[in-house]
This record gives C-alpha cells, sequence and structure tokens, in this order.
C-alpha cells in the first residue's frame, strides 16, 4: 500500500508542476502569445485599444484600424511584437504583476506599422488580478511540493519493508495510470475549462488557449504512462499466473489414507 501511495503521490506532484508550467508559466515567446492572442476576445480588446489611441493621428478610421490590427496579432511577427505586453498582462492575471500593463509608443509603432505614432502616449490594458486564478496559482506549487514529498518519504518507506517483485510493479502501474489521468485532468481539463470559469474578465480565456497550445504534449505523456501502465499491469498479472503454475503441489494431501481399513 506504501508503494501506491508514492506512485499516486508522485503522479498528483507531476501533473500538479505541468499545471503550473501549461497555465502560470508567463511566457514572452512568440507561441505562446500566438497561442494567447488566439483567442478572440483578448485580440480584439487589445486592437480596440490601440486603434482607439491611435486612428485620430494616423487619419484613419478606428474600425479599419482595429481590423488590421487584429489581423497583424494572427501571425507569427504580429506576436513577436505584442509578446511582452501578452507575458505581462498573463502574469498580472494570476498575481504576480502589481505594476499597470501599458502599451508604449514604440510597441505602437510596431503595431500599426507607422512611425507617426512613435511620440503617444502609453496605453494600458485593462487587465487586473483575479482573486481566485492567484490562489490557485499560489496553491498548486504547495501541492507539488507537498505530493513530492508524501511520495518520496512513502516510497522509501515501501522500500523499506522489501515488498515482493509483484507488489513492486503494480504500485508502478498503478501510479503510471495515476499519472495519465493526473495528467489529462490537471494538465487540460482544469486550464481548458475550470480556470476560465472562476472569472468572466476577458483574459481568462488565456487559459484554455494555453491547455490548447500544450495539448499534443500533455497528451502524449499521458498516452505514455497509461500504455505503460498496461504494459506493468499485464506483465504483473502474467508473472503471479506463471507463479501459480510453476509452484509444486503437496502431494502429503493427496496420499491415500488406509487407516479405515485396518
Amino acid at each position: 500500500m506504501l508503494l501506491i501511495a508514492a506512485g499516486v503521490f508522485l503522479a498528483l506532484a507531476a501533473s500538479s508542476f505541468w499545471l503550473g508550467r501549461v497555465a502560470f508559466t508567463p511566457s514572452s515567446d512568440t507561441d505562446t502569445a500566438r497561442a494567447i492572442l488566439g483567442d478572440e476576445a483578448i485580440r480584439g480588446e487589445i486592437a480596440a485599444l490601440v486603434a482607439g489611441a491611435d486612428a485620430p493621428t494616423l487619419n484613419q478610421s478606428p474600425a479599419q484600424l482595429k481590423e488590421y490590427i487584429e489581423q497583424i496579432a494572427t501571425i507569427p511577427a504580429g506576436a513577436t511584437v505584442m509578446a511582452d505586453f501578452v507575458a505581462e498582462a498573463h502574469a498580472r492575471l494570476i498575481g504576480e504583476r502589481d505594476e499597470p500593463v501599458r502599451i508604449t509608443g514604440p510597441q505602437q509603432v510596431l503595431i500599426v506599422r507607422d512611425e507617426l505614432v512613435a511620440l503617444q502616449q502609453p496605453v494600458t490594458l485593462p487587465v487586473q488580478e483575479v482573486g481566485s486564478v492567484a490562489l490557485v496559482n499560489d496553491a498548486i506549487g504547495w501541492i507539488s511540493l507537498i505530493c513530492a514529498s508524501l511520495g518520496v518519504l512513502s516510497l522509501i518507506a515501501g522500500l523499506i519493508l522489501r515488498p515482493e517483485r509483484g507488489e513492486s510493479t503494480l504500485a508502478l502501474g498503478i501510479g503510471l495510470a495515476s499519472l495519465g489521468v493526473s495528467m489529462i485532468v490537471l494538465g487540460y481539463l482544469v486550464p481548458l475549462a475550470l480556470l476560465p470559469a472562476l472569472s468572466g474578465t476577458t483574459w481568462t480565456g488565456a487559459f484554455s488557449r494555453l491547455a490548447n497550445h500544450w495539448r499534443t504534449v500533455t497528451f502524449a505523456i499521458a498516452l505514455m504512462a497509461i500504455i505503460l501502465a498496461g504494459l506493468v499491469m499485464f506483465g504483473t498479472t502474467s508473472l503471479r499466473q506463471r507463479r501459480q503454475w510453476s509452484t509444486p503441489l503437496a502431494v502429503g494431501r493427496y496420499r491415500d489414507d488406509h487407516s479405515w481399513s485396518r
């Protein structure tokens, strides 16, 4: 039982760590920014804000400029330009940034592709910390650490008791199966559905975009763990069956008792 508990605890520790990597690790790389900007509401909010500030200077229609900025946000070059303030907005959302998120004049130049807005005042994105999300962000690190500690302690205690080979492989199989299931739940379903449901603000839509961005890796790890669990469990069952068939029968119990005839 100690080894099984160790496997489950370590699986929860790994999947909690992965949840932190997927949903609570702001990054200014292009792929992450492009994933977040794939959310229509987030992309539209940025475009509307910049267009509203820059359209008069450029003598353009705010609606047309907004449409143009949204198109820019969907391509890798546009995501690269917006990556810094998108990462800052993500950090503010999860409680890791106190300062407001601003789009500076030079950043606006890169977005609208026009030097006329170089001296434009910074515009502030209306991103606020979501308390419930920040709470999950704080808790997930502790959960991962506590589960890892309990897993290691349970593993050491279980090994000290010198379990049989079949018990060790059974615990390994259960641990791998737990990893596969918890990776899908914590690494995909929680950021996909639970975290966005904690608040109705625009930027919580970033979590579902990040869940889908990391979906291939998440499911690959989960599938590999489940396949390995199946192989280990099958091997354990086969081993037990071979041991049962190879155990010699006690012939003493089959000897004829002739004492009744004396």
